[in-house]
Order: structure tokens, then C-alpha cells, then sequence
């Protein structure tokens, strides 16, 4: 059962976006989860629109989740790739510490800057109830 949600969603043509992600790494969104006990289960979903600018090669994109700052452990990652545009998903958990509240980083990074992303972005994180 959840215990606590939190959504985080970036529109398209909002904020920074869009934005061209190259070689370094770059923080896109936090993510604030409350009501964490030892034991609890996070589980989180990243949902990343994004496209290729460059029209002869294909786009790489390297997706991770962060804990405690943008340049934290890194929690679970992904990586992407596309010759045109779409949508890259991924899905992760982590467990709850002794902390009650956990901050986590979406970030992103595309090795030669073949990524451009659009939008939108969609950060969700679900605290689950311990067994």
C-alpha cells in the first residue's frame, strides 16, 4: 500500500526546455519523498521526451536518479537511444533510511551532445508501507 506520492511534471516549452543535453551531466528535476521509515520501499518512474538533433547519427541519452544531491549515488539509471524523437521510460526502487525525508535528482547526460530534451518531463516517486 502507498504511503506517500509525489509527482514532479515538467511541460514542454517550459522552464529550461528545451534544453540540449550534452557531455556533462545535467540536473533536470528534485524529487522531495516524505513519510520514509527503514525498511520503506521507493519506487520511482521517469517518463523523458526528448529528440535527436543531429540528422546522421543516432541520439544517446543517459538517465539517472540521484540520492541526497545532483551529484549523490546514483540510485538507478538508463540510457536511451533514438534516431529521430520519442519517449524514454524508466522505472527503479530504492529503500528508505533512516532519514524521514529523501531528496532525489533526475539528471541527464548525452555523450556528444546528440540529445535535445522537449518535454515533457514526468518524476514520479511512491513511498510503500513496510511489510
Amino acid at each position: 500500500m502507498y504511503k506517500y506520492y509525489q509527482k514532479v511534471e515538467i511541460d514542454p516549452h517550459t522552464h529550461a526546455l528545451p534544453l540540449q543535453a550534452g557531455d556533462q551531466e545535467v540536473f533536470l528535476c528534485p524529487l522531495y519523498l516524505y513519510g520514509i521509515t527503514p525498511g520503506s520501499r521507493i519506487l520511482f518512474k521517469v517518463s523523458i521526451a526528448w529528440s535527436n538533433p543531429v540528422t546522421y547519427d543516432i541520439g544517446e541519452l543517459e538517465i539517472n536518479i540521484r540520492r541526497d544531491h545532483p551529484g549523490g549515488p546514483v540510485v538507478e539509471s538508463s540510457e536511451d537511444s533514438r534516431f529521430r524523437g520519442g519517449t524514454a521510460k524508466m522505472e527503479g526502487e530504492d529503500e528508505g533510511g533512516a532519514a524521514e525525508i529523501a531528496v532525489y535528482y533526475l539528471t541527464v547526460r548525452s555523450p556528444g551532445g546528440k540529445a535535445l530534451i522537449e518535454g515533457p518531463i514526468v518524476f514520479e516517486g511512491f513511498v510503500l508501507e513496510e511489510n
